[in-house]
């Protein structure tokens, strides 16, 4: 089980279609409501918000969480709110690219995995024929990625 934030189901959608790969390596995909929020908020610029509607694994909330003051210091409602979730119910792992998200979570005692990190598991259980091809669709829908990033994901996934 993991609980995911906006960035992660765009990029992950632009790189593989859809989002059902996740139930396939995880389980159970909680969205906040605060992250539902912000992918619907850019729907009109990708196929996200209705790609996540679609996927059986996802567990959509629709209340709102209530986090920590000291989360919100540097952190979007989106990201506080899938750190908040995880800690409330237990859930170890989160879903968070930006790297002050990614911080925090690490602080709270969370396991913490990137889109590029998601990939590469795919790419290790089977699931995925290239992690290269996958983040070029990523770049064409206009993911930013670290360059030093996107070498180490191809270099854990063989693809160096």
């Amino acid at each position: 089980m993991i609980v995911i934030n906006s960035s992660p189901v765009i990029n992950l959608t632009a790189a593989l279609g859809g989002l059902e790969l996740l139930g396939d390596l995880y389980g159970k995909v909680i969205v906040p409501a605060e992250v539902m929020q912000e992918i619907e908020d850019g729907a009109d610029k990708d196929k996200a918000a209705d790609l996540l509607r679609k996927t059986h694994c996802a567990d959509m909330r629709t209340q709102t969480v209530l986090s920590a003051p000291w989360m919100f210091r540097g952190l979007d409602p989106g990201e506080a709110s899938v750190i908040q979730t995880a800690l409330q119910e237990g859930v170890k792992t989160v879903v968070l690219d930006d790297w002050k998200g990614r911080r925090v979570a690490r602080v709270a005692g969370l396991e913490v995995i990137g889109s590029l990190g998601v990939l590469v598991q795919a790419k290790e259980t089977g699931r995925l024929p290239s992690v290269r091809d996958a983040i070029t669709r990523m770049k064409s829908h206009g993911a930013w990625l670290d360059g030093a990033v996107v070498e180490q994901a191809l270099k854990l996934a063989g693809e160096s």
